[in-house]
């Protein structure tokens, strides 16, 4: 009996272990999808840590850029708004120059011709500092970018096409032709002559 018993023991032994292992293999496999389910997981949250990076930097892009283009709009629209406001003082220009010339010849007492010549120069001096610059005309060659004609004379001793005489001043206003010069232009070829 002893032989029998040994047998059934290891008969139930043998159970035993073939329920432990394959309660093992169960817990290990279990354990295995759980890993494989955790792995899924993290990759579809690496996914959308990445997505929302990406959706960030985009964003911060985009309001680098609409910054910059605020930024230049104002500029733009401060640099319009002073060219536009200068446009009107120029005719205050024009009027002083005249007085100026008109007092000299007029031969008008020297301290309010140099009074008026202060505040003239102090005026030119204000609108440089803002960007304006006169056009320069005497011994030029007519470009009508920046000058206007609005006669031609024929002088042979000047050049053709040469500004003989500046009847407005034309400006600058940061680079760009505020007003154009107008200028008297002599003519000297055969076409005018006719």
């Amino acid at each position: 009996m002893t032989k029998e018993k040994e047998m059934l023991k290891e008969a139930e032994e043998t159970n035993e272990n073939r329920e432990l292992e394959e309660s093992g293999l169960s817990e290990i496999e279990e354990l295995r999808s759980l890993v494989e389910k955790q792995k899924k997981i993290k990759e579809e949250k690496e996914k959308a840590i990445k997505d929302y990076l990406n959706d960030l930097k985009r964003l911060k892009a985009d309001f680098d850029n609409f910054r910059k283009r605020e930024t230049l709009f104002r500029q733009d629209f401060v640099k319009k708004a002073n060219r536009d406001l200068i446009f009107k003082l120029l005719p205050i220009l024009d009027d002083m120059e005249r007085a100026i010339r008109e007092a000299k010849a007029k031969e008008i007492d020297e301290a309010i011709v140099q009074g008026i010549e202060l505040i003239y120069r102090k005026f030119l001096t204000i609108l440089g500092e803002e960007g304006v610059k006169p056009i320069e005309t005497e011994g030029q060659k007519f470009d009508p970018k920046y000058h206007e004609a609005i006669a031609t004379v024929y002088l042979p001793d000047h050049d053709d096409y040469e500004i003989v005489e500046e009847t407005r001043r034309g400006y600058f206003y940061q680079d760009e032709v505020l007003r154009p010069a107008q200028v008297r232009v002599n003519r000297i070829s055969k076409d005018f002559m006719a």
